[in-house]
């Protein structure tokens, strides 16, 4: 068998069932090593104490029951159809990320980056740069709850803060100057989702809470949850079980594991490198293929943040990359077309994507 991503890059799968993880697979280092040595192991692990709140973990995940418990009519208020950058809410198996799958059991909702969110936004900067000529370019669709928006805003932007630092490393380990990235991810095209799968029955092995895909920006901070159902497809086609560890980070990087022990009163975190980030290094750092299998009886709640560059930014292979001997895998795009392809074929017909389409670029032109 084989899973094929967005880009045309093929993996072989050796089957279909997941195992759990050896303990070889998921080595322990000390977060307290230094800088040098952490980006030296940096297809090892991508982070230090990563400092976001508890109480900011916590509130995201009461915010996202809280809107998940409403009824659809409410909920539905904010379809993400009725967005032309397709935010909002996203009901149960509307959505197919693996095309060769059935829909995906899980209901979502999705905001991306506005400067009030930001808390280290410079002084006076209101609004989204209305310059920004992209597909992607445009505004959150909030629900009326109470409290969502203010709930949302209290992790968003702390792990936009913990997302940024880690561009650093990463410029750092791609042999760039440490602020290389700096000014792509000053309005970064971050895109939060709220997930909830509802419980399914354990001996089903087809019911996908998301089919295998990888993901879209450059690195995805996941808050899983205490619900073991995140699979990666490992180097050698086989799906590992990433178990929610109370107290660590689960750093992903091409299949293979690795977990990084942080402050034991934090909730887990895993890590995960993604299709721009393979894009800019050339596949020095690769996608992951992953899945979310939840057959463990019970309801599941995950938050991931999906971190890329500014939507007008356009991705190339870096010029340490590539070289003598070493071609370039792949054509320039821009970040934000990039996404709205990817976003689209999962979620709208031809005809809507075509429609669509021309709403976007009208959001972009506005």
């Amino acid at each position: 068998m084989e899973f094929t991503s967005f880009s045309g890059r093929k993996r072989t799968l050796a089957g279909n069932t997941a195992r759990k993880a050896e303990f070889n697979e998921i080595p322990t280092i000390s977060l307290t090593a230094p800088q040098g040595q952490v980006i030296a192991q940096l297809q090892d692990a991508c982070t230090r104490d990563h400092g976001v709140p508890q109480h900011a973990i916590d509130g995201v995940f009461a915010t996202a029951r809280r809107f998940f418990d409403q009824d659809l009519e409410l909920k539905t208020a904010v379809h993400y159809k009725k967005s032309a950058i397709l935010r909002g809410y996203e009901p149960i198996a509307e959505v197919m990320t693996d095309e060769t799958k059935k829909a995906d059991l899980n209901e979502a909702f999705n905001c991306g980056y506005e400067p009030e969110l930001d808390t280290q936004r410079p002084d006076g900067a209101q609004a989204v740069d209305s310059s920004l000529d992209s597909a992607m370019q445009g505004s959150n669709a909030w629900p009326s709850q109470a409290g969502f928006k203010t709930g949302v805003a209290a992790y968003y932007g702390q792990v936009l803060a913990l997302a940024r630092r880690l561009m650093r490393l990463f410029a750092s380990a791609l042999e760039l100057p440490t602020d290389f990235f700096d000014s792509v991810v000053t309005q970064p095209g971050a895109m939060l989702r709220l997930l909830k799968y509802p419980a399914q029955d354990p001996s089903r092995s087809d019911a996908l809470g998301i089919g295998a895909h990888t993901d879209i920006e450059c690195f995805t901070i996941l808050a899983q949850g205490t619900q073991p159902a995140l699979q990666i497809l490992n180097v050698d086609g086989h799906w590992i079980q990433a178990p929610p560890v109370p107290g660590t980070f689960v750093v992903n990087i091409g299949g293979e594991l690795s977990r990084l022990i942080a402050d034991k009163t934090l909730t887990l975190m895993p890590y995960r490198l993604v299709d721009m980030l393979a894009r800019w290094s050339n596949d020095k750092f690769i996608s992951t293929v992953h899945r979310v299998l939840n057959i463990t009886g019970e309801e599941r709640y995950s938050v991931p943040f999906f971190f890329g560059p500014s939507y007008d930014t356009i991705l190339r292979p870096l010029r340490t990359c590539v070289g003598e001997g070493t071609e370039a895998k792949y054509e320039p795009v821009k970040a934000g077309d990039y996404v709205y392809q990817r976003l689209t074929k999962s979620r709208l017909s031809k005809e809507e994507a075509e429609t669509k389409s021309l709403l976007a670029s009208g959001v972009a032109a506005a």
